[in-house]
């Protein structure tokens, strides 16, 4: 067998809630934001590319796994932080922006 490249399940978060959006946010590149906020377990990440912004589902879904895929290879393993990615429209090449800001974090 090969290796796994899947985000393991510890490291997804399932449900979107309100307080979320209170959380300190960084504007990636125009269309995509990043809210951010510590917590005691280990790193988790939910991608949201809401229906109204991006219609095409094969999109959606093509937006959300790169944006999982960056979060795997960049994401600080050592920091205990909750992600949420917001798409406001489709962007094109968003990974390297999205690549720096985890590197940074």
């Amino acid at each position: 067998m090969g290796k796994d490249f899947s985000l393991s399940k510890n490291l997804r978060r399932k449900k979107l809630t309100k307080e979320m959006f209170g959380w300190r946010v960084c504007n990636v590149t125009d269309g995509v934001s990043v809210f951010f906020n510590t917590n005691k377990n280990k790193n988790t990440v939910l991608v949201s590319v809401p229906k109204k912004a991006v219609k095409e589902a094969y999109k959606r879904n093509l937006l959300k796994r790169k944006a999982k895929e960056v979060f795997r290879l960049n994401a600080k393993r050592d920091k205990s932080t909750d992600y949420l990615i917001r798409f406001n429209k489709f962007v094109e090449g968003f990974e390297s922006s999205l690549e720096d800001f985890f590197k940074n974090v």
